[in-house]
């Protein structure tokens, strides 16, 4: 499952509440600070930035500690950098998590394309 913004919150909400979801890769979804209560049902590979209001990095800091089995990847960029339709977009970073989210998929799903 892959979620972006809100889509993200919901991914990650998936990951923790239902069953069958095989791997969850949540981009900067807004407010997973504030749900580190329950368990995580599959591997969670997010994909956060270093200047977003929606998930600060205090939050950042206190979604590690709480599910140092989760990958939780930081980018320097701002929320919505994914969107190549936004003025946050960053190539860069929109690549880098693409790539590292395949991977991710591929280990935990088989080949993706």
């Amino acid at each position: 499952m892959v979620g972006y913004c809100w889509g993200g919150l919901m991914s990650w909400r998936a990951a923790q509440k239902l069953q069958g979801v095989s791997a969850s890769a949540p981009y900067y979804g807004g407010g997973m600070h504030n749900e580190l209560s329950a368990p995580l049902n599959c591997p969670v590979m997010a994909h956060l930035s270093d200047c977003d209001d929606y998930v600060p990095m205090d939050g950042v800091t206190a979604l590690r500690a709480s599910y140092p089995a989760a990958q939780a990847h930081v980018y320097a960029a701002k929320h919505g950098f994914n969107c190549d339709e936004r003025a946050s977009y960053d190539q860069s970073s929109a690549d880098l998590a693409r790539e590292r989210t395949l991977t991710f998929f591929a280990q935990h799903l088989g080949a993706v394309a």
